[in-house]
């Protein structure tokens, strides 16, 4: 039954991870001319910026992650792969709240 289970969620993390690609890439190019700058803000130079930095991060963070073994619950946990995924999805949800803070500061003093 655990098998199974485990089955269904890397499945469900696969397929979110489908969904989100392709809506991100549907949403990034079907903008019109029109949509490109908006109030003099370049909407779609930021959306585009954005959506790479986000890449880039992820490939940082799991170029730097370590893949040293660690003990949880007792037990060794020595899988590579998954030692570095899960460095990559914590140094890229790092890095973004501290950049995220940092332009709402620098935000806030422009105003």
């Amino acid at each position: 039954m655990i098998d199974f289970l485990l089955v269904l969620m890397y499945i469900a993390v696969i397929a979110t991870l489908v969904v989100t690609g392709w809506s991100a890439a549907r949403s990034l190019s079907l903008r019109d001319r029109s949509q490109r700058v908006v109030n003099n803000i370049p909407v779609r130079r930021i959306a585009w910026a954005t959506a790479a930095l986000f890449f880039l991060l992820l490939i940082v963070g799991f170029l730097v992650g370590s893949s040293a073994p660690m003990t949880v619950n007792g037990e060794d946990y020595s899988r590579w792969f998954w030692l570095k995924v899960s460095d990559m999805f914590i140094f890229t949800s790092a890095l973004l709240i501290l950049i995220a803070g940092v332009l709402v500061v620098a935000s806030k003093r422009h105003f």
